[in-house]
Parts: structure tokens; C-alpha cells; sequence
């Protein structure tokens, strides 16, 4: 009977997905706080970002809404 080094790392990378998740969303939430858009707009991204999870807040990061290129 040993440690099952796979099993482990799976839980580790399950953790750290679970931490990494409020973060990123609460971060992406204080973001679009800061974007100039309007009420609806913001509205349907804190949605998204609630609703999906991880990837609404990358999407919120990678699309960043508001900045003008």
C-alpha cells in the first residue's frame, strides 16, 4: 500500500481549480465595476461571470469590455 502519486496530483490540480475560481471571479467583478458600460451590459457580464464557472472570468479578462483599442 503506497500513495497513488496520480490520484494526488488530481486532487491537488481539483483544489486548486476550486480555490482559483471565487478569486478570479471576484476579480473580474471589481473589474467590471471600473469598465464604462452601460447598465444592461454590466449586467450580462456579472452574469456570465457568475453563472460560468473559471472561464467567465478569463473570458471578462480577455475580452475586456469598455477599452477602446
Amino acid at each position: 500500500m503506497g500513495v497513488n502519486y496520480g490520484y494526488l496530483l488530481v486532487h491537488l490540480i481539483n483544489l486548486g481549480l476550486i480555490l482559483l475560481w471565487p478569486v478570479l471571479s471576484v476579480l473580474a467583478l471589481f473589474g467590471l465595476r471600473r469598465q464604462a458600460l452601460g447598465e444592461a451590459l454590466r449586467f450580462l457580464w456579472a452574469v456570465f461571470i457568475v453563472i460560468v464557472p473559471l472561464m467567465g472570468a478569463i473570458a471578462f479578462w480577455i475580452v475586456k469590455p469598455g477599452s477602446r483599442l
